[in-house]
């Protein structure tokens, strides 16, 4: 297996968690929540790890992914922790998560053919 693959595949497992933990989550009950934001929010940035990781080849291969979009979220959220705006993290998990988890598994079902 090649590394895109193992990248990819463990941004996969960051998705499934966000969207695991969110089931039945409300906007309101997400902002309560201390620890269920920070666990969001430590795979957002693990998924913008491994999102840098990929290589250019397949970011120009698969361009309709945000790879540096992705990337600059994770730089933002490990150098201001202090200043996160929950509301936007939740805007973010809402909108782009599970397209992204769609793109990602085709990217990789496409790489082992």
């Amino acid at each position: 297996m090649n590394r895109d693959v193992q990248y990819l595949e463990l941004m996969i497992k960051s998705i499934k968690a966000i969207i695991d933990y969110l089931k039945g989550v409300e906007e309101d009950a997400f902002y309560r929540d201390e620890i269920l934001k920070h666990a969001v929010l430590m795979q957002l940035i693990i998924m913008g790890e491994y999102g840098g990781k990929v290589s250019d080849n397949l970011k120009q291969r698969f361009s309709d992914i945000e790879w540096q979009q992705m990337k600059a979220a994770r730089n933002f959220y490990i150098h201001v922790y202090d200043g996160i705006n929950w509301t936007y993290v939740w805007e973010t998990v809402q909108q782009n998560v599970k397209p992204l988890l769609s793109k990602i598994e085709r990217i990789i079902e496409e790489s082992n053919n």
